[in-house]
This record gives C-alpha cells, structure tokens and sequence, in this order.
C-alpha cells in the first residue's frame, strides 16, 4: 500500500474561490473587504450575448447594423459547514444577506469577483439563485447565481502576476505583558506588493500565554516564550520575545 497524502485543496476550498462584499455601486470595495463566499466546488461564468440588427441601414437586402447587448451571469457552488471559516464571507451570513434585502422590499445585491485563468470579473450583481441540495449534514452543497445589477460596474481585468512574499517582520521584536493583560503585534509582510499577506501565529508556551488570530497576546502565567508568526506564502517566520509578568 502506498500511503501517499492526499491534497484536499485540489478538490474543495483554496481551488475554486468567488469573492463578495457588501458595498453599494459607487463604490468599488477595497481588497481589505472582500471574502471568499464559501469552500467552492465550482464556479461559471455566461456573457450570454444577444445581438439586435436593423434593415434600415440601406437597400441591398443585406443587415448591417447589429447591436450586442450580454446579461452577463457568474454562477457558483460550494461546500455547506456548520462553522464558516474566519476568512469566509460564509454561507450564514450570505442566506441572511438575502433573507434581509428581500423582506425590506430591495434587490439583494452584492459586489461578486471572480478569477478566471488570466483575468478578473468583478460587478455589482442581483443574487438571482440560491438553493442548496444534499442528503446529509455531512454532503451539503449551496448553489447560487449572480446577474449584472449596474453595467458600469462590470469589468474585466488582467490578473497580475503574483508578488512571492520574502520575508516578515513582527513589531515590537521584544515585548512584556502582565498576567490577564493584552498587547497587540502587528506583522509587517515584505515586500509591501506581495500577493497573499496571510498568516498563522502561533505561542511557544500557551501555558505562560496565548495569542489570537489577529496578534493579541494575552498573558497567562509569568515567565517567557516567544510569538511567532509564519506566512501562508513561503513560510517566512517572524519572532517577538515576549515576558509574561506577575500582575
């Protein structure tokens, strides 16, 4: 028997990402505000062209003028869970979203941006879809889609080319905090274009303190250890020295 790992992330999760955010259309959300909807299975996309042509144009029996108009469509799917991952915008709150808009007598509508191959589609679009089909609490599938709200909206962009993260660096680099105190690190990813500034820290000793998903240590018991915070791209690894003292 082989034995070899296998990567989930091929099939469900990191490998089929659609990002939303609320906002209105005069707007463009910045990067800080936009989540992946949910661990996706598979998303789509449909310009759906129709053209519009006119004999008027002149007398030799042949149609010249065509206008194209496209009810552009993303469709997606993804994975139901009982607990949304923190950087998920999340099935609950999106069943919600649209749950709201719609008793308040508006259009559920919400900034949709996907990438494809090369390129990005972003749009303020109407949710127009959204069902869900499974057997199970543990086989559950959501299925939604979005049509173009705002034609100004819609854009297609070139996808720029990843920046690799080099390295990181984490502030203070030393730093004391007393028994059921906090103190905020803050983790300063290089270079400052780098394309995923994402994370884990982590505490040497949690038993002499701990740290939260965003840095805040919080102290535990005296004496030291060390925070560290490693990223998601290379696996750099920044370092505070941390002392934890009696209150």
């Amino acid at each position: 028997m082989q034995g070899c790992s296998t990567d989930n992330s091929k099939l469900f999760g990191r490998a089929v990402v659609l990002e939303v955010a609320l906002g209105c259309p005069d707007a463009i959300p910045e990067e800080s505000e936009r989540k992946a909807l949910m661990a996706g299975t598979s998303k789509g996309f449909d310009f759906s062209p129709n053209t519009v042509t006119s004999d008027a144009d002149d007398t030799k029996g042949y149609v010249e003028n065509i206008v194209t108009n496209s009810d552009f469509t993303i469709s997606f799917e993804g994975e139901v869970r009982k607990r949304d991952k923190l950087d998920q915008f999340g099935v609950g709150k999106f069943v919600k979203y649209y749950n709201d808009e719609v008793k308040a007598g508006r259009q559920p509508t919400i900034w949709v941006f996907m990438d494809y191959g090369p390129v990005q589609f972003q749009g303020y679009m109407v949710i127009t879809a959204l069902s869900s089909d499974g057997g199970s609490n543990d086989i559950v599938t959501l299925s939604t889609e979005f049509k173009v709200s705002d034609s100004d909206t819609v854009d297609v962009q070139e996808t720029p080319d990843e920046v690799p993260v080099t390295g990181v660096t984490l502030t203070p680099a030393t730093t004391s905090v007393a028994v059921g105190a906090t103190r905020q690190l803050t983790a300063a990813v290089a270079p400052s274009d780098a394309t995923d500034k994402s994370g884990v820290w982590a505490s040497s000793d949690t038993s002499k303190f701990t740290i939260s998903t965003s840095g805040l240590i919080t102290g535990v018991a005296a004496g030291t250890g060390n925070a560290t915070f490693t990223t998601t791209d290379g696996a750099k690894v920044g370092t505070t020295a941390v002392t934890v003292t009696a209150s």
